[in-house]
């Protein structure tokens, strides 16, 4: 599974897929923790989230059934945990937040063109293959064309060959087109500008500390905001985007706020998490990022 089954993240919450939510919390506080975490404390970071007990309960009982949470009672006490598979999701989705909007990949000038045919009565198939495509960076550049400035044809292909599509062609090359803009129309490039300096306004100014909850409330907006450039830009090469490209600089406003945002939102996640195994809550943790590039 990739976090795009289950709708892209945005700013707000009510769009947000709570599956989403759910993979956040662990990744930002209970980080590669051995010990389950206690279904009460995650059942309560979604209330604090806009979710409602019953709603939240579902969507726990929904990530077992699709093999992302498992499950455990000692008593009348449950737990869950993440399964190998959403660890896996949950650890690829770390690299690229440790990455995105720091490193900036040298472009090697060539594309990865990905053509496929998906019969009209297989609706599902072909949004599961367009999101999954969306997800690695691809963009259609006419119907059933679509194409990456990143080395990612075979990974396409491989996944959309486990989703049953079976005429399916991929390629690494370089393009000329009569389009204007070049290849990368296929993207709205100011489209995506406009969303980076949009989502850096909502981030900046004073950060008010003292509230737990607004702090983690804040800080897992932000996060779901800055997730969703992963598929907004997808990594565009510095060569084919315009000088004043706003990933980095917006890079530097989010990761300031998430982090300064961090020890308030730490404190309520501890919090939630004493109220039922104090031993346990000191395994709670925050996740920091990197605000400048080391190079």
């Amino acid at each position: 599974m990739t976090l795009d089954e289950d709708g892209a993240a945005s700013p707000g919450f009510r769009r947000t897929s709570p599956v989403r939510q759910v993979l956040t919390i662990f990744g930002d506080y209970w980080w590669h923790v051995a010990e389950p975490m206690p279904t009460g404390a995650i059942v309560t970071a979604l209330t604090d989230l806009g979710l409602k007990e019953a709603a939240a309960r579902a969507t726990l009982t929904r990530m077992v059934r699709g093999d992302l949470l498992r499950a455990d009672r000692v008593g009348r006490r449950t737990t869950h945990r993440l399964t190998p598979r959403a660890r896996e999701v949950v650890d690829e989705e770390g690299a690229w937040l440790d990455a995105f909007g720091l490193v900036e990949v040298p472009w090697d000038g060539l594309w990865s063109v990905l053509a496929f045919s998906i019969p009209e009565a297989e609706r599902s198939s072909r949004h599961l293959a367009r999101a999954r495509l969306r997800w690695l960076g691809f963009a259609p550049l006419y119907d059933g064309v679509w194409l990456s400035p990143r080395d990612r044809a075979g990974e396409a292909m491989a996944q959309l060959q486990e989703l049953g599509v079976r005429d399916v062609t991929s390629m690494r090359a370089t393009l000329e087109t009569s389009i204007a803009g070049g290849p990368q129309s296929a993207w709205d490039l100011d489209d995506v500008a406009a969303e980076y300096r949009r989502f850096a306004a909502s981030v900046g100014g004073e950060v008010e500390l003292g509230d737990p909850v607004a702090a983690f409330r804040e800080r897992m907006r932000i996060m779901l905001g800055w997730q969703a450039f992963r598929v907004r830009d997808t990594g565009m090469p510095a060569e084919l985007v315009p000088a004043d490209w706003p990933r980095v600089s917006t890079r530097r406003a989010w990761a300031r706020r998430y982090n300064a945002l961090g020890e308030c939102a730490e404190q309520r996640m501890r919090g939630l998490v004493a109220e039922i195994d104090a031993g346990l809550a000191e395994l709670v943790s925050r996740r920091r990022m990197r605000e400048e590039s080391n190079t």
